[in-house]
């Protein structure tokens, strides 16, 4: 494959194809399996969630707060990349996709409905284990001190419901087109440049991402926060709904329609 070739991105149609077989796939896979990789998902993307700690603690004090700011969106990209390149099982990236086979009549909402439930059960058991170690770790590593985490959890509890939910369709947005533009490129340096560009922004505006943020929060309250376990589900519950209306409904439904009525009636197949 020649290196113009890797440089085309591929044609909507080709993406939509590509991503109804990637559905499929996973909608095929064995439940165990699911749950395992959903689960190295969880605990690997806590390492965007000690990033955005240690730079806080280590560097907050030495930089000024807008250069501090940007250092920490950036490293919180880190752990979507391992996370998204490792293939690892992400419920707001994979798990989104998977609802393209069930819209185009290949599979159905029980199917898609197991998927979605051991997913974001082995990211958020994942993600609560990775917390756990890294409110033992953090400190006695001198990378993250209490009140990191402290602050850093209150950040989504102090949101109001709708400042929560919106935050998190912005969020779900963005890892639905993750999905998306991934299947449009081809080789690994493109493929990391696009999670970078589509995570960015989630750490810049520290959008709740049902994932990434129960490992913040659950972080926080091991560490001591004044936060209760009716206010994690409500921050965990709202976060999970909003993320799932942004990649599902602003990317998912709207990107199959106007592949599928973009194209009707026309006669030229196109070609990877």
């Amino acid at each position: 494959m020649g290196s113009e070739e890797l440089d085309t991105p591929r044609h909507y149609e080709n993406i939509l194809e590509l991503q109804i077989e990637e559905g499929l796939a996973e909608l095929e896979r064995p439940a165990f399996g699911q749950f395992l990789s959903a689960l190295s998902c969880g605990l690997n993307l806590g390492i965007s969630v000690f990033g955005l700690l240690a730079v806080t603690t280590v560097l907050g004090s030495v930089m000024g707060e807008g250069v501090t700011h940007l250092v920490k969106s950036l490293v919180y990209t880190f752990g979507f990349v391992l996370t998204i390149m490792a293939q690892t099982e992400l419920f707001t990236e994979h798990t989104t996709l998977a609802v393209l086979p069930v819209l185009d009549g290949e599979a159905g909402l029980g199917d898609l409905g197991q998927l979605w439930g051991l997913v974001y059960a082995g990211n958020i058991v994942g993600g609560a284990l990775f917390a756990g170690f890294l409110v033992v770790a953090g400190p006695e590593l001198h990378l993250v001190d209490t009140a990191a985490f402290v602050s850093t959890a209150r950040t989504f509890i102090d949101l109001s419901t709708v400042g929560v939910f919106t935050g998190a369709i912005l969020a779900g947005w963005l890892m639905g087109l993750l999905s998306w533009v991934l299947t449009s490129v081809r080789d690994s340096v493109s493929r990391i440049l696009v999670i970078v560009v589509c995570t960015f922004p989630i750490g810049f505006g520290h959008l709740p991402h049902c994932v990434a943020g129960n490992i913040e929060v659950v972080a926080g309250m091991l560490a001591g926060a004044d936060v209760s376990l009716a206010q994690w589900a409500q921050f965990l519950g709202v976060t999970t709904v909003g993320n799932v209306v942004g990649g599902v409904v602003f990317v998912t439904l709207l990107n199959y329609s106007h592949v599928v009525y973009g194209t009707e009636g026309e006669d030229a197949a196109i070609t990877d």
